[in-house]
């Protein structure tokens, strides 16, 4: 038998959440919403759809690797040097391309937790260490991280929004944990769910790239513009670290009708509006009703909210799960007591409001 690096030992299965095709059959069900990734409820923009469908005729050709229009917008719309941006297979695939170039055997990453588990399972897959300090434990976590630098630290994973608890970090946090960490140190700032966010003190990062070049901001397409499954990810940062970036990743890793998606998803501003309006609308309803049930709801920055249900949470996303509704279940995150719902188009947040009234009337016995 061939035997797998022992680095592996360390790392488990991802575990996204479940399928609308999975659960239909598993139930026989013919209606079933899922509010558990996170993903856009209008869908696609249509500006969107309509270039991934006019490049049908040229699948047969190779993308460009570099993707010089994806980039040179995306530089623009940053008003950054294109040489300061990369894109990836999904922001997955950014995370990974940072662990290629810079995590070395016996690196220490450190983040907050719970987060991404990707930021996890790529430290372990370069043979790093990692390391993390309990967000939820602590009233100032940036500080108590940075306690934790010690000189084999070498990148330090920090999602804001986060997920799953859609907290954040202000401008002056995150600026004040920056002047602490050493140049030498990369910090990556995974902003997936940055455009969700109306906090007036939300930061403003990119800014502070030339402030701080050892700073890394992650984005993606998967969520606001709804091409999750295209994947398109993204990053800005000095050119220095972003060319380093450019050198592990692999040539056409992004296809041709992402490239085309993703350019054309950036135009359409009434999409993205009418997103956050829905967003917007959402989270005060789902809120204020989850709450009233007595529900603890954590405030969000995000497109989901992170919600206490306590011990029988297991439960209670198995019931949801055979009556059509699909939730995150938070045991993989180290929260076993909570769930996490993304907001969906209202007919779906009043399907998830029935659902979990049926649960609270039927459900526990």
């Amino acid at each position: 038998m061939i035997e797998a690096r022992p680095e592996l030992d360390k790392l488990s299965d991802y575990v996204p959440g479940k399928s609308i095709e999975e659960i239909r059959t598993r139930y026989g069900l013919s209606k079933v919403v899922k509010l558990a990734s996170n993903e856009n409820p209008l869908g696609a923009s249509p500006k969107a759809m309509e270039a991934y469908m006019k490049i049908a005729s040229s699948v047969h050709l190779y993308p460009r690797g570099d993707a010089p229009h994806l980039v040179e917008a995306l530089a623009s719309k940053y008003r950054v040097k294109h040489n300061q941006v990369i894109i990836g297979n999904g922001s997955d695939e950014v995370i990974d391309m940072v662990g290629k170039a810079f995590i070395r055997p016996g690196d220490t990453c450190l983040s907050l937790e719970p987060t991404f588990s990707v930021y996890r399972s790529v430290t372990y897959s370069y043979s790093g260490h990692f390391a993390s300090v309990n967000a939820l434990d602590q009233k100032e976590p940036l500080k108590e991280l940075a306690k934790i630098i010690d000189d084999k630290t070498r990148i330090i994973f920090i999602c804001n929004p986060n997920n799953p608890t859609g907290a954040y970090f202000s401008e002056d946090e995150i600026v004040q944990f920056m002047v602490q960490v050493p140049r030498h140190i990369l910090v990556f700032v995974d902003e997936a769910y940055s455009e969700f966010a109306t906090a007036a003190d939300y930061p403003s990062l990119i800014k502070m790239i030339d402030l701080f070049p050892n700073l890394l901001l992650n984005r993606t397409f998967s969520k606001i513009y709804g091409l999750a499954g295209l994947r398109v990810g993204y990053a800005i940062s000095s050119a220095e670290v972003i060319s380093n970036l450019w050198k592990v990743k692999p040539p056409f890793d992004v296809n041709l009708a992402a490239q085309e998606a993703a350019l054309a998803a950036l135009q359409d501003t009434s999409h993205i509006k009418k997103t956050l309006e829905v967003t917007a609308q959402g989270i005060e309803y789902l809120t204020k009703a989850l709450s009233t049930m007595g529900y603890r709801v954590l405030p969000t920055q995000a497109n989901f909210i992170c919600v206490h249900i306590g011990a029988d949470a297991k439960k209670m996303v198995s019931f949801l799960e055979e009556k059509g509704m699909i939730i995150r279940a938070l045991s993989s995150f180290g929260m076993p007591e909570w769930v996490r719902i993304t907001i969906g188009k209202h007919e779906e947040n009043q399907f998830l409001l029935e659902c979990v009234n049926l649960w609270r009337n039927n459900g526990r016995d």
